[in-house]
C-alpha cells in the first residue's frame, strides 16, 4: 500500500471510530459514507434511504447505506482493507451499526449535492433526481408503490419551494421518449404529489 494509501486508511479509521458516539442514524451512516468516500477511487454518491432520510427529514429508519456506483477490484481491497465484508448484497463490520450495499451503477443521477461530513466533502444525490426515483418507483404495481409514493411526498412537502420544478419537468419529458408509458404514468404521479404537497405546505405554514 502506498503512503497516501495508508494515510487515507488512518482516516477513514478515524471516522468510523467515531460513529458509535452518534446520536442518530443519519449520521452514522453519514460518517460511514464519509470513510468510504476517502477510501474509493470513484468517488461514490449516497443514494436510497439515507438521502431520503436527508432530504425529507424525520427518521426513515433505514438498515443500511445505498452508495452508487460498485466498488472496483482496487475499492474492494481497500473496503476489506478497513475490516469490511461481503455477505450477499451487503458489506459489514461487526462493530457497525451499519451495513453498506451498492444498489447500482448511478447512471441516471444527474444532479448532486456536497454535504460536508468530518471534514469529507461527501456527495449526496441532488432533492431532484431522488424524486425522480420515488415517483419512478410510484408508478410500478410493486408492495414498494405506496412507500415510494409517500417518500416522494415526504421530499416534496420538505423542499417544495425550493426544488426544481422545471428541471424535474423535463427529465420526465426525456424520459418520455425512450419510456413513454412510464413517462406518462410518472407525470400523474407527479401531479398527484404536487398537489397533496401543496395543501399540505400551504397547512403547515400559512394555517
Amino acid at each position: 500500500m502506498t503512503d497516501d494509501g495508508k494515510q487515507s486508511l488512518r482516516r477513514a479509521r478515524g471516522l468510523l471510530a467515531r460513529i458509535a458516539a452518534q446520536k442518530t442514524q443519519l449520521r452514522q451512516r453519514l460518517l460511514l459514507a464519509a470513510a468510504i468516500t476517502v477510501l474509493m477511487e470513484k468517488t461514490p454518491i449516497v443514494v436510497g434511504g439515507t438521502a431520503e432520510e436527508y432530504w425529507a427529514g424525520g427518521e426513515y429508519h433505514a438498515t443500511d447505506l445505498d452508495l452508487c456506483p460498485p466498488p472496483s477490484p482496487a475499492d474492494v481491497k481497500a473496503l476489506t482493507s478497513l475490516g469490511l465484508r461481503k455477505v450477499a448484497r451487503h458489506w459489514l463490520r461487526d462493530d457497525l451499526p451499519v451495513a453498506v450495499e451498492f444498489p447500482g451503477s448511478g447512471d441516471d443521477i444527474e444532479r448532486t449535492t456536497l454535504v460536508k461530513v468530518g471534514g469529507v466533502p461527501v456527495v449526496m444525490i441532488s432533492c431532484e433526481d431522488l424524486y425522480l426515483d420515488r415517483i419512478r418507483q410510484a408508478t410500478t404495481a410493486s408492495d414498494r408503490a405506496t412507500v415510494s409514493f409517500d417518500g416522494a411526498l415526504e421530499i416534496a412537502l420538505t423542499n417544495l419551494p425550493t426544488m426544481d420544478w422545471s428541471y424535474v419537468r423535463g427529465r420526465i419529458r426525456r424520459i418520455a421518449s425512450e419510456e413513454p408509458r412510464i413517462a406518462a404514468e410518472m407525470i400523474i404521479v407527479n401531479r398527484r404529489v404536487r398537489s397533496r404537497a401543496r395543501r399540505g405546505y400551504l397547512r403547515t405554514n400559512i394555517g
